[in-house]
Parts: C-alpha cells; sequence; structure tokens
C-alpha cells in the first residue's frame, strides 16, 4: 500500500514538473493562443526589436491563414520582456508565461553570425518540438533572403506542433 501511495506521488511530481516547462499554446476557434514569445535577457534594450515582432506574428498569422485556405491563425500571442528591461507603462506582469516555457526565444546567435533559426526537438520525428529560435536579425528581416518572412515563423511553428521534415526555399530541412 505504502509502496503504490509513493509511486503516485514520484508520478504526480513528474506530471507537474512537466507541466511547469510545457507549453501553454492551445487551438481554439481555429486560433492559436497562448503563444509565448521570449526575449532573451542577455539582447539589449530594444524597442524597435518589440515592433518588429509584433510585425512578424501580424504577418505569418494573415500567411498562416492563408496556407490552410482560412483555417487557422495566430489569436493570442504574448511578448515576455526580459526584467533587466526598464517597465513600461503597456507592459502587463506575466500570468503563467515564463521564458522557460516560451515557445519562441528571440536570442543572441549562437555562435555569432549562425541566425539559422531552428526548432528544438527532444522525441522523435513526428513528436511536437519543444521551442523555436530565432534572432533579432531574423526577426527584424535582414535574414529574409536566407530565410523568408513570415514564412519561416510559420514554417518552425508547423515543426513545433508536430516535428516533421519542411521543404524551405528548394532545400530539405529538418525543424
Amino acid at each position: 500500500m505504502m509502496g503504490s501511495f509513493k509511486n503516485f506521488i514520484f508520478t504526480l511530481t513528474l506530471y507537474l514538473l512537466q507541466g511547469a516547462t510545457a507549453s501553454l499554446i492551445q487551438l481554439n476557434n481555429n486560433g492559436y493562443e497562448n503563444i509565448v514569445i521570449a526575449i532573451d535577457p542577455t539582447l539589449p534594450e530594444d524597442d524597435k526589436l518589440i515592433q518588429h515582432i509584433k510585425d512578424m506574428v501580424k504577418e505569418a498569422s494573415t500567411y498562416l491563414y492563408e496556407a490552410t485556405e482560412r483555417r487557422f491563425y495566430f489569436k493570442d500571442v504574448s511578448i515576455l520582456i526580459p526584467k533587466t528591461w526598464q517597465t513600461k507603462p503597456n507592459y502587463e506582469k506575466p500570468k503563467l508565461e515564463t521564458h522557460k516555457n516560451a515557445d519562441i526565444l528571440i536570442e543572441v546567435p549562437n555562435p555569432p553570425g549562425n541566425d539559422v533559426p531552428r526548432t528544438d526537438q527532444i522525441g522523435q520525428c513526428g513528436d511536437k518540438g519543444e521551442r523555436i529560435h530565432l534572432t533579432p536579425d531574423i526577426v527584424s528581416g535582414k535574414k529574409e533572403k536566407e530565410y523568408g518572412l513570415p514564412g519561416i515563423m510559420v514554417t518552425k511553428f508547423g515543426g513545433l506542433m508536430d516535428h516533421q521534415e519542411k521543404q524551405y526555399r528548394g532545400r530539405r530541412e529538418t525543424n
């Protein structure tokens, strides 16, 4: 009896820990909600970056809507601003959004100059991805010739939701 109770507590703890870092994304009436985009705290404060993110999401939502024959779009997206940045009156305190459960990370290229977007994938091919990594140069459109906007966000989002191989700009890639 005591052994099964310990197993239950262990399983519950693992479940809760998994939920602490899991994506909050939900599909509600054809709109993806609770998408969290986090800006890496090591990036310098930049209001233009926030506007670039908003523009990218808006364009990607239209692209997704048209590409899916008016079935899906990005309905609710939160941008998580680093605590190291100055607080602005229009910023809201995060509810459940954290850097750890962010679906998309905007971060410094690593190594420098390596702006290749990627989707972390821990499980097997076909499993849901963990998160998307983009750089400020991708978000701002400086790498549009290489990766395309808004298609890159939609392509990577597809990989996040169900990790699959994609055809991208004439070359095969795995998210």
